[in-house]
């Protein structure tokens, strides 16, 4: 889970109604359309307001180990996963099987890591394309996670200094990774 993802889970757990519902206009939608793969439109999006009912009911035990995307993706196919369960022992529906499910959650797996794998490698070369200075910056800024101040305090450089290499980091990045900028709101991913 990245730093900001850390800061509104706790927001959360807070009981911060507004950043509550900036999660679910970020995630419903695209929530919805993944339940749809398993099963029809109705349900999905009874499924969606489970999701975010039981992460609002529960808000102050959660514990969330991975990025926030893959958390929320996963409980979404579960409950989709225990909603075929029920619906299998109760009727011979042509509903996808359990084990179609898994199979294509399978093959869903493999091909979002394929892609997760090519996008850190073209970030990680963006990356590497930043002046020495600047790259030093925004590595203490993300992958420390150190505030501005501690990093111009290491560095002997003003605040400003700090914020113009974080600013120009981050326009680089958006500049060569723009072609996938979608895929990135998909799995996730926001370096700025």
């Amino acid at each position: 889970m990245n730093p900001s993802e850390k800061i509104i889970l706790q927001a959360i757990k807070n009981g911060e109604v507004t950043i509550y519902k900036e999660l679910f206009s970020k995630y419903s939608k695209s929530l919805f359309y993944y339940a749809c793969k398993f099963i029809d439109e109705d349900e999905a999006r009874d499924i969606v307001q489970d999701v975010f009912m039981a992460i609002w009911t529960q808000r102050s035990s959660l514990e969330i180990n991975t990025s926030l995307n893959s958390y929320l993706f996963g409980i979404t196919r579960n409950k989709c996963l225990k909603h075929l369960q029920r619906k299998e022992r109760t009727t011979d529906s042509d509903q996808l099987s359990i084990k179609e499910v898994q199979h294509y959650e399978m093959q869903n797996d493999a091909i979002s890591s394929l892609i997760e794998k090519e996008l850190n490698d073209k970030y990680e070369a963006a990356l590497q394309q930043l002046p020495p200075k600047c790259l030093e910056v925004f590595l203490m800024s993300r992958r420390m996670d150190l505030k501005n101040k501690e990093i111009a305090a290491q560095l002997d450089i003003s605040e400003k200094a700090v914020e113009k290499h974080i600013s120009k980091a981050l326009r680089h990045l958006r500049k060569e990774l723009k072609d996938y900028l979608p895929l990135l709101y998909y799995l996730g991913q926001f370096w700025g």
